[in-house]
């Protein structure tokens, strides 16, 4: 079993993946910035750690993510102003890449479909902060030489959990929804597959179970 740490612990997608996580057994601890939170996530099984990723250090990230096997980013500034995004998902984010590169741990980072260099969004728009953030780790984590998978799933739901399509090969698909659940079910079937690793997986919702659509494209 895995000594697992999951950032941003109180989002939707967390909540259900560290349930998930440690329903397999896995040790999982969740880091919050808000300390009114942490009751929240002991619910899930995890046990809440508490620390601001976007204050931190360096030296701080590298304290915070010592001793785990796995880190799981599924952090983000929740469409805050265009300096907070960039400090939480870019800054924030890069931090973590690097220690993880460092540590040796296994990153499971939470993208979404559309990153990527290219990703065709207009300064002017209010995504284009968040775009460019994503898209910059994500193109650093490849180069990283770090032990990652990088998830991009599509629009989000509330919808109950369900199967994926994968886009693979790439560009078989277009963007359409995913159920956050269904998405934390990647999260947890992913790291139940240690040998899975250097691959980007995008996906929306679909009628395949999590782990055989894994099992039939990697």
């Amino acid at each position: 079993m895995a000594r697992i740490i999951v950032l941003g612990a109180h989002g939707k997608v967390a909540l259900h993946a560290q349930r998930m996580l440690a329903h397999a057994r896995h040790t999982v601890h969740g880091v919050v910035r808000n300390p009114d939170h942490a009751e929240d996530v002991a619910a899930t099984g995890a046990e809440p750690r508490v620390a601001d990723l976007e204050s931190l250090e360096q030296s701080g990230v590298d304290e915070l993510l010592t001793g785990y096997d796995v880190v799981v980013w599924s952090a983000g500034a929740g469409g805050g102003s265009p300096e907070r995004t960039r400090a939480v998902d870019h800054d924030a984010a890069m931090r973590v890449v690097d220690a993880v590169a460092r540590s040796g741990a296994r990153l499971v980072m939470v993208s979404y479909f559309g990153s990527r260099r290219d990703h065709g969004i207009a300064p002017s728009e209010p995504f284009h902060a968040y775009a460019e953030a994503k898209s910059l780790v994500d193109e650093a984590i490849r180069a990283s030489g770090a032990d990652w998978v990088i998830l991009a799933p599509s629009a989000l739901t509330l919808d109950e959990e369900g199967g994926i399509e994968i886009d693979e090969p790439e560009g078989s698909i277009a963007s359409g929804e995913i159920p956050r659940a269904t998405v934390a079910r990647l999260i947890a079937e992913v790291v139940a597959r240690p040998a899975l690793r250097g691959v980007t997986i995008r996906c929306n919702g679909g009628s395949t179970p999590v782990g055989d659509a894994l099992d039939a494209a990697y």
